[in-house]
């Protein structure tokens, strides 16, 4: 058994969740504070502080000001604690977007990924991070399910398409026309209403989708993940075409 300091027993208890959360692999530091009811700073200070002491998780500070977050990883006595518990341990969603989508340099879209399946996990939606598919061509950020629904999901942090060019050339719209072949349907994530209407515009007039956006999402953790959803044909491919 994994040996410790002396420690409460309502602190224990609380160091024990976080692990079994955490060995999950949830990484955000503000999800395994939804996830355990804490409010910041207090108890969730005094939870990290302990558990950063014990060596049980390492813990790593990216962004600034508004958008600076945290990165919680268990080390590798928290992996043997967490073994300890009964846990199936699963690799870390930031270890994971750091393979395969180079997370340590492409940090926005990352924590954005990581933002975005948090809220999808407030939501009741299953959640896998860079899941592998069958096809050379798609490489989805995030799969969420829930309800029978299955939806690859891709993260997007540029600005709005406008001056993107159109055409075969260009690796924006291939994206999009790649992911509508795969699954018959577009599915965005964007950082903010705007950029998310700017991106709707170009993909609501060529193919049948689904998008939403973290800004809306954090300020209503009761809204729906999809904020907009729509078929294809529609009003506005008509008018593309007028």
């Amino acid at each position: 058994m994994t040996r410790v300091r002396a420690i409460r027993i309502e602190l224990w208890e609380r160091m024990q969740t976080a692990v079994q959360i955490l060995a999950e692999g949830v990484c955000l530091r503000t999800e395994l504070q939804y996830r355990m009811q804490l409010s910041a700073g207090g108890a969730m200070d005094r939870l990290i502080k302990t558990l950063l002491e014990e060596e049980l998780i390492e813990q790593q500070f990216f962004g600034n000001g508004k958008t600076r977050y945290a990165v919680l990883r268990l080390t590798d006595k928290g992996f043997v604690f967490a073994f300890e518990l009964g846990c199936a341990v699963r690799k870390s969603e930031w270890d994971i977007l750091a393979e395969r989508h180079n997370a340590e340099v492409h940090r926005q879209h990352a924590f954005a990924v990581l933002l975005f399946a948090f809220q999808a996990r407030r939501r009741g939606w299953k959640v896998q991070v860079c899941p592998k598919v069958d096809s050379p061509l798609v490489e989805p950020d995030v799969l969420v399910e829930k309800d029978g629904e299955r939806v690859y999901v891709e993260v997007e942090v540029l600005r709005h398409p406008r001056k993107r060019r159109d055409g075969a050339d260009n690796t924006w719209v291939r994206k999009w026309y790649n992911q509508y072949h795969f699954q018959g349907r577009v599915a965005v994530c964007t950082l903010t209403p705007k950029r998310m209407q700017g991106i709707v515009r170009y993909l609501k007039p060529r193919w049948r989708g689904m998008a939403t956006e973290l800004t809306t999402l954090a300020k209503n953790p009761y809204s729906d993940l999809w904020l907009e959803r729509w078929e294809w044909p529609n009003e506005a491919s008509r008018q593309r075409f007028v």
